[in-house]
């Protein structure tokens, strides 16, 4: 969007009037398009509707210019062929500074009353001095290093970039947002973080359409153990543990069925009981309710996963009432409940460990039940969105 439809879309906004309140001018920066449900798993579309939705005036900006990007990817994936540590193209000194000035000028043309920037540590230092920044994130540089499978391999230079960015993105904001204790602590301990900016608030489930209480919590239908796994990474969500552990309660002789959506194994599968389905579109009517019938039939979401941040998908199973079994590691257990919407497993669980808890669980069926009803209401009451844009919209009216 250029300066001028970014003018036009604030002179269009700038009186709207909310909760006796007068509506913040919110400029929603983005590395990529945040009115996009499709990038960055919807993630920013949900937060700029909720915060739409409270009666902020929310003007986009991104996608960011950086046009020296193409030149480092290349650079990237020859150094990758005969170098095992990878360069990072977004955060080569020269492409942060394309995105930061791309960034600020494009601000400075909506002189908005506060920046929100998701996830942009790569632009957001560079905010112009005087506006407000609020910076949502749901991990620090210091926790995915060497841990997410995006951010292992770095070199030493990509590593020190993203690590100054990420100080000077925390310094200069004047509110900080996380979805888990887990990043907020580091972004102190690591980072030398204002504990007094910070702020702990759940994110919410990113579905277009809740399913309604009634109809997710009626009466369970009969047959097997139905377990579902839902992830685009098969070797990064576990999915090999999630089939060993559908092999391990078949020979305990507890009857099971386990879907596994949106990856597919590197080496073909055949195990009975066994369904694999490689993609579904949420945002294609047809495949969005193919999705949520799974997400009915399921009575545990597994997820075995081996490293994570803050799982869209636990949000989602809680909204569906479906209780989730997951590995304790990174930001999950701060996104799954001891006991309310699951259980945790220790990070070294082996099917084994997995199997041990769902038929312990599927065999008293009042406590399967009480764990379906507990998952609901904490969605209900603060996965979503709805609540999310309402403290934080609240948090903003401070500023």
């Amino acid at each position: 969007m250029v300066e001028q439809d970014l003018l036009q879309e604030n002179k269009m906004n700038r009186n709207h009037i909310s909760g006796g309140q007068a509506a913040r001018r919110i400029a929603f920066v983005t590395i990529g398009d945040g009115s996009n449900v499709r990038f960055w798993s919807g993630t920013p579309f949900h937060m700029s509707q909720s915060l739409a939705n409270e009666g902020n005036d929310i003007v986009h900006i991104g996608p960011l210019s950086a046009p020296i990007l193409p030149f480092y990817k290349a650079y990237s994936k020859l150094r990758r062929t005969f170098r095992r540590r990878s360069l990072s193209p977004f955060q080569a000194a020269s492409v942060v500074a394309q995105y930061s000035a791309d960034a600020a000028r494009k601000i400075r043309a909506v002189s908005p009353d506060v920046v929100f920037a998701p996830a942009g540590s790569t632009f957001a230092w560079g905010v112009p001095n005087g506006i407000p920044l609020v910076y949502a994130s749901d991990a620090t540089f210091r926790l995915i290093e060497d841990y997410h499978p995006n951010y292992r391999n770095l070199s030493r230079t990509a590593r020190e970039t993203s690590d100054q960015l990420e100080r000077d993105t925390i310094a200069r904001a004047d509110l900080i947002l996380y979805p888990s204790q887990w990043a907020a602590e580091s972004a102190v301990r690591d980072y030398g973080a204002d504990a007094a900016r910070i702020h702990i608030i759940p994110w919410g489930a990113n579905l277009k359409e809740a399913p309604s209480r009634d109809s997710i919590l009626g009466t369970r239908k009969p047959g097997p153990c139905r377990l579902l796994l839902i992830g685009v990474n098969w070797a990064e969500k576990g999915a090999d543990t999630a089939v060993e552990t559908l092999v391990e309660l078949r020979a305990r002789g507890v009857e099971t069925e386990l879907v596994i959506c949106g990856c597919t194994p590197p080496k073909p599968v055949s195990q009975e009981g066994l369904t694999i389905i490689p993609y579904l579109d949420k945002n294609d009517r047809e495949q969005r309710d193919r999705m949520d019938q799974l997400y009915r039939d399921a009575d545990f979401f597994l997820l075995p996963t081996r490293a994570d941040c803050n799982p869209m998908v636990l949000c989602e199973a809680a909204a569906h009432g479906l209780p989730s079994i997951v590995r304790a590691t990174g930001g999950v257990p701060y996104a799954v409940h001891e006991g309310e919407t699951g259980i945790l497993v220790p990070p070294n669980a082996t099917k084994v460990d997995y199997a041990a808890v769902i038929s312990e669980i599927f065999a008293n069926s009042e406590r399967l039940e009480r764990m379906r009803q507990s998952s609901r209401d904490a969605f209900e009451t603060r996965l979503n969105w709805q609540v999310w844009g309402r403290r934080v919209s609240k948090l903003i009216q401070s500023l």
